[in-house]
């Protein structure tokens, strides 16, 4: 009985572990969308002046710098993307290895 309870707190703690990846991986997707959109902008784009938000402000910035500013974020992005997606797929794995656990405790 004391094994069926540990594992179903370890359920739940992979659980909401799991929910805080999925969460992060969706809130860096969307910011990583936003850099490939501005991306794709300034090559559509290119004439005329550029700006960067920078806090409440928008400040005229050169065109290339932006770019590897962007390019730079968007690698970032990525990489932590992939880095959350591997997370992700532990805790899953995880997740199926407790959820079998509580099914053996139950049956045996």
């Amino acid at each position: 009985m004391e094994d069926a309870q540990q594992a179903m707190m370890e359920m739940q703690e992979v659980q909401q572990n799991l929910q805080q990846v999925v969460q992060q991986s969706q809130e860096t997707e969307n910011e990583l969308n936003g850099v490939r959109k501005a991306l794709s902008e300034l090559e559509e784009n290119d004439e005329g002046q550029v700006y960067r938000a920078v806090g409440d402000l928008m400040v005229a910035r050169d065109r290339d710098s932006l770019r590897e500013d962007l390019e730079e974020k968007k690698e970032d992005l990525e990489v932590r993307l992939k880095s959350l997606e591997r997370k992700e797929e532990k805790l899953r794995d995880k997740l199926q290895e407790t959820q079998q656990k509580i099914t053996q405790g139950m049956q045996g």
